[in-house]
């Protein structure tokens, strides 16, 4: 049966062919974000259901001692070189930063062989996490996950940000990770077309990215898939969330990562994907920002045209 296993190592589909392991301390996500493709994964579905858990209840894998020397364990194995903060969850899930247990995971993985840590988080670290990590600029990179309209206070899409600390908050935290020595990318994820690049949304976003002075972004656009449907109407309420279904082709399912035949998804149609691309292709270039699009997830229908440069293409590195 397929389960979430502690390490993993990247699949040939994703980012530089997988060279890379993923780390999974607990099972589920307490930000329980309506869009969250986790959710309907095999793997994480089936771990759950043996740790008798629910997906925004997150789980640890193994007893808590267990959990943290299998975690030393493995690190300084010699087999994993680059490490990447998680695939179905979060390091810095709320809880688990209270307690202290991001903590401990994060001054073992300071303390490891590990050539590089890459954190991708919705959460915000305490301050002697952040003191970790600005001690070790060399080995982890830093990338907070936000959208330009959780900080549009009429924004119809409040809903996907209910279970989140503030944007400010979290950006202010990158801020002053980026202050302290590590890469430290914005990455806009996930984009709602029509709305993130409405300049009600997008204009005070960037500004604020500017006053504190985080110049690197990288954006990908929501995938739609069955497995979060009823989330994200009830979320979003039935009106929006069906205006947010009109931009997709419904019809044009595509399996994301070879060989997973639970990461089909429904992308943007080509014309608004386009459109909004172009808006935020020239907000970021005006605005003196370094940028690119996920290529991965997003940009198959936009190599072919000539009105976006080869290097607004993420190759994999931009934020590693």
């Amino acid at each position: 049966m397929e389960k979430v296993d502690l390490f993993a190592p990247g699949s040939l589909g994703t980012c530089w062919y997988g060279k890379y392991h993923y780390m999974e301390p607990w099972v589920g996500c307490a930000h329980s974000c309506p869009y969250c493709y986790a959710r309907s994964r095999r793997s994480v579905h089936n771990s759950l259901e043996e740790l008798r858990g629910e997906f925004s209840k997150p789980v640890l894998q193994m007893e808590r001692p267990r959990l943290l020397e299998a975690i030393e364990t493995g690190v300084n194995s010699g087999d994993i070189h680059i490490l990447k903060l998680c695939r179905f969850t979060d390091i810095f899930t709320p809880g688990y930063v209270a307690d202290g247990l991001s903590y401990e995971i994060m001054e073992i993985l300071a303390k490891s062989k590990l050539d590089r840590v890459i954190i991708t988080t919705k959460g915000v670290p305490d301050q002697r996490t952040i003191d970790l990590m600005t001690a070790n600029p060399k080995l982890f990179s830093y990338n907070v996950a936000v959208h330009p309209a959780g900080m549009w206070e009429d924004s119809p899409i409040k809903g996907l940000d209910a279970h989140l600390l503030s944007t400010r908050q979290r950006l202010e935290a990158a801020a002053e990770v980026q202050k302290g020595g590590l890469l430290t990318t914005v990455h806009l994820d996930p984009v709602a077309a029509g709305i993130d690049d409405d300049p009600r949304a997008l204009q005070p976003f960037l500004a604020e990215l500017k006053r504190l002075d985080l110049k690197r972004v990288m954006w990908s656009y929501l995938l739609l898939s069955g497995g979060i449907t009823d989330y994200m109407s009830e979320a979003l309420g039935p009106e929006v969330w069906q205006e947010m279904q009109d931009r997709y082709d419904l019809l044009g399912a595509r399996r994301i990562l070879p060989g997973q035949d639970d990461t089909v998804s429904y992308a943007l149609k080509k014309s608004v994907l386009t459109e909004s691309t172009d808006k935020l292709y020239n907000a970021l270039k005006d605005g003196g920002f370094e940028f690119v699009i996920c290529s991965l997830k997003n940009a198959q229908a936009l190599k072919n045209l000539d009105k976006f440069p080869s290097k607004m293409f993420c190759n994999g590195q931009f934020y590693a």
